[in-house]
């Protein structure tokens, strides 16, 4: 029984809690890496300035833990981080809990464009750094991650606070994300759901709601499931102290 037990309990903390996105599983994928970005901001100069340091900031951080090549800032491309000013009219959100969104947009096999709107009358956003932990986690959505059942990563349904960085969760599924595209790119491969001629937007990809205890359903569930990983974790740990 015991050895039985234990191997349920090795099983299960092997079990990443990274997901992705639909559009990903349904098989679109960027045509080429790095993908480009730039800040549209034109009302505020320094808005603008604090979003491409906070964006190259957590661009850094991912390539870094990651030691892959994601992402480069260069203006006017069509892939864009935005200010929004009319958070919930654009996006159909509650802009109580939710502090940005991730858009993605698809062309035949590919993701044609991407847009992180950021709301711009949430409190939390006017923190640095909870508004460099929701660009982070927007990041992980343009390459297809979507929420983490793992508490502790950025990827995660609720805001980090404090923010404690990438979780070993977070660099699983970027990794998965980045080589199964590659994969993709180098076959060649074309979904059977793929639009021929035709830019197709896709469904939102939710972004950072608030703290733990927000009252959304999907974090509920997804903060459930990183509460039992975690369960799991310590349960295993403490099967290893007696053997």
């Amino acid at each position: 029984m015991l050895k039985c037990l234990f191997f349920i309990f090795f099983i299960s903390i092997n079990a990443w809690s990274y997901n992705i996105t639909n559009d990903f599983k349904q098989g679109f994928y960027w045509e080429n890496f790095p993908i480009s970005l730039s800040v549209e901001e034109e009302e505020d100069a320094d808005l603008k300035d604090t979003l491409e340091k906070l964006s190259e900031d957590a661009i850094g951080e991912w390539e870094a833990r990651t030691g892959l090549s994601l992402w480069d800032m260069q203006a006017g491309t069509k892939n864009v981080i935005r200010w929004s000013r009319n958070f919930a009219v654009e996006t159909k959100m509650d802009p109580v809990s939710v502090l940005a969104v991730a858009v993605r947009h698809t062309f035949g096999p590919y993701f044609a464009r991407s847009e992180i709107i950021i709301n711009g009358d949430h409190p939390l956003n006017m923190d640095l750094t909870h508004l460099l932990t929701t660009i982070t986690h927007e990041l992980g959505h343009t390459m297809g991650l979507d929420h983490s059942g793992e508490i502790e990563a950025v990827m995660a349904p609720t805001l980090q606070d404090p923010y404690r960085g990438l979780h070993t969760d977070d660099i699983e599924g970027m990794n998965y994300s980045y080589k199964e595209g590659q994969k993709r790119q180098l076959t060649g491969y074309v979904s059977p759901l793929a639009y021929d001629k035709k830019e197709v937007k896709q469904p939102l990809s939710c972004g950072t709601v608030g703290f733990v205890g927000t009252n959304t359903s999907g974090g509920a569930i997804s903060l459930a499931f990183g509460m039992l990983i975690g369960f799991v974790r310590k349960i295993f740990s403490w099967f290893k102290s007696l053997l």
